[in-house]
Parts: C-alpha cells; sequence; structure tokens
C-alpha cells in the first residue's frame, strides 16, 4: 500500500469527508477522539496486520507519525 492509498483508508477509517494529508495534527482533526483511536488499533491490526497498543496510539501526535508507524 502506498501512502496515497493509506491515507485514503485513513481517511474512511476516521469518517472524515475532508483530505488528510501527513502533515496534519492529529490534536486538531475534529473526527479524532478515543473511538478513532479504537477503530485505527483495529485497522492497523486487521489491514497490516500489526498490533498497535494505546500507549502506542496516544504517542502518535500527527499522521506523519502514524505512516510512520505503519512503514509508510
Amino acid at each position: 500500500m502506498n501512502k496515497e492509498e493509506f491515507l485514503e483508508k485513513l481517511q474512511d477509517v476516521l469518517e472524515r469527508d475532508e483530505e488528510i494529508t501527513e502533515d496534519m495534527v492529529l490534536e486538531d482533526i475534529e473526527e479524532w477522539d478515543s473511538l478513532s483511536a479504537m477503530a485505527l488499533m483495529a485497522f492497523f491490526n486487521n489491514v497490516l496486520s500489526i498490533t498497535l497498543l494505546p500507549a502506542e496510539v496516544r504517542e502518535m501526535k500527527t499522521v506523519a507519525d502514524i505512516l510512520h508507524k505503519a512503514g509508510i
């Protein structure tokens, strides 16, 4: 999966209408909340076969951090 595909899927995971870019700060994304964090963990597990711990998600501050964790 390339970066553009990943960002599109992340947009779906967050149920966001507007485009997501890697320089966005998670706190500034209106849709980012605890349910979104859980959905992100499920997405990583089911699609990428990567287990994310809640502490790892809390450490993420930007979309770039999510991309890095995904290996993209």
